[in-house]
């Protein structure tokens, strides 16, 4: 048994952010710290996906990142989040669970595996809450984590419908020799609207000797002492707040609870630090808008935004954006990238498919078009594949006697070859036949 992996000190006494599909990645993650989080989750990552991943040192941005092609599964600020990030991770056996453990090292300052997760495609799967009534899954996952990792370990599970089945599950976990235990208090049929079993979770605390990290409080907080007063009610050692932490993130503020306005211009100015991708960084902050979507001006226009530019101008924060580009690309310096031995020029480039939506007849691809017709250019020719490794599909377009290409995969071959044009256009320097913003660079 690792004492490095029981070492349960490490999750005494913590306010954290919980884990959150979606959400809990490096912007929010920073932000909480920054409000005065003492540890912060990742979202939850299948133990499959994260080992098909490649380790990346991101120069750029200072951060450690696991790609899949262009695909950032994990992102991990060095210097700001070391000694405090958690990976979670959902898996459903050891031996895939302790690999996960030797790939990332010290990377992360922890490792928790979801226990407690009711989605069906954790379920299916053989994961999240599944695990729950699955003693001998949950010996073999967490004592093949203990013995590999080389930080401590976890697990994060839910109270069952019989409060001494809890107990036990608990007591039984203890023997693993993880470190700490999370545990939600609502059973996997409730949802967030049913009440928080407090008190099954204070009963779990008397049973057991290692650290209990209470969550499922959020219904009931709306301050900093009232998320304190929710883990004095446990009688926890820590506490994990999601939902509100994820629309007020100054929750973690002693100071106290910011504006919805400041709420996001934070939350963007990390977003914009930390390269978030549109789907991600849109889905943040629209959960901080709750009902304002609909009648906040500034949640209608995020809405409509197409992408990361365009929400930040919605919020006046485009100067913070165009900051944090020109950083970046001072520091990557030349945007093409030419392969001599095939004379194929990429330029990795994306932009959110909405952007099409908006762009009326002039998109990349018309764009490209014209310029050849007024150069009297043969017209462009486009050779899309599908990638075998991740079923995404990338574009090739010879023009002006020259072939272009961005490495970033798209979900359908028109995209494909609208990104491949946008890529051309850039490396012609014509990007000026496109009004506004269109290109998201891969770091």
């Amino acid at each position: 048994m690792s004492c490095i992996a029981s070492d349960s000190s490490f999750y005494t006494g913590k306010i954290c952010l919980a884990p959150m599909v979606r959400a809990g990645r490096t912007p929010l993650r920073v932000l909480s710290l920054d409000y005065g989080a003492d540890l912060v989750y990742t979202e939850e990552i299948v133990d499959q996906k994260l080992l098909s991943a490649t380790r990346k040192e991101n120069h750029i941005l200072g951060t450690i990142d696991y790609c899949i092609e262009d695909d950032v599964v994990l992102r991990i600020a060095s210097e700001r989040e070391r000694g405090k990030v958690v990976l979670q991770i959902g898996t459903n056996n050891g031996e895939s669970a302790a690999k996960v453990a030797a790939m990332v090292g010290t990377d992360v300052a922890a490792i928790d595996v979801n226990m407690g997760c009711p989605k069906p495609f954790s379920i299916q799967g053989g994961m999240g809450a599944a695990l729950l009534t699955q003693t001998d899954r949950v010996k073999e996952i967490l004592s093949s984590l203990v013995a590999t990792s080389q930080v401590p370990v976890s697990c994060k599970i839910r109270v069952l419908d019989d409060p001494s089945s809890t107990i036990a599950l608990a007591q039984f976990i203890e023997r693993t020799g993880v470190a700490a235990m999370g545990v939600h208090g609502r059973r996997r049929s409730e949802r967030p609207g049913d009440s928080n079993r407090e008190e099954e979770i204070r009963e779990v605390v008397r049973a057991v000797g290692i650290p209990v990290i209470a969550n499922g409080g959020s219904t009931e907080m709306e301050t900093h002492e009232e998320l304190l007063a929710f883990r004095e009610r446990t009688g926890a050692s820590s506490v994990m707040v999601a939902r509100k932490a994820l629309s007020n993130p100054s929750i973690f503020r002693k100071e106290g609870i910011y504006s919805m306005d400041t709420e996001i211009k934070n939350f963007l100015q990390r977003a914009c630090e930390w390269d978030e991708n549109y789907t991600m960084t849109k889905y943040v902050v629209q959960r901080m808008l709750g009902g304002e979507q609909e009648h906040d001006p500034r949640g209608k226009a995020t809405v409509q935004a197409g992408s990361v530019v365009e929400i930040c101008r919605a919020w006046e924060m485009e100067d913070k954006y165009e900051e944090c580009r020109a950083a970046r690309q001072s520091k990557r310096g030349d945007r093409v990238e030419k392969d001599e031995t095939t004379g194929v020029e990429y330029v990795d480039v994306t932009f959110p498919m909405k952007r099409l939506r908006t762009a009326h007849s002039n998109s990349p691809r018309c764009a490209l078009f014209k310029l050849c017709e007024e150069n009297k250019e043969e017209k462009p020719i486009y050779e899309c594949r599908q990638r075998d490794s991740d079923r995404r599909y990338e574009a090739e377009v010879r023009v002006f006697k020259r072939t272009f290409l961005s490495r970033i995969g798209q979900t359908n071959k028109k995209m494909a070859e609208q990104v491949a044009a946008l890529a051309a256009l850039i490396a012609l320097n014509e990007r000026g036949r496109l009004d506004g913003e269109w290109e998201e660079l891969c770091e």
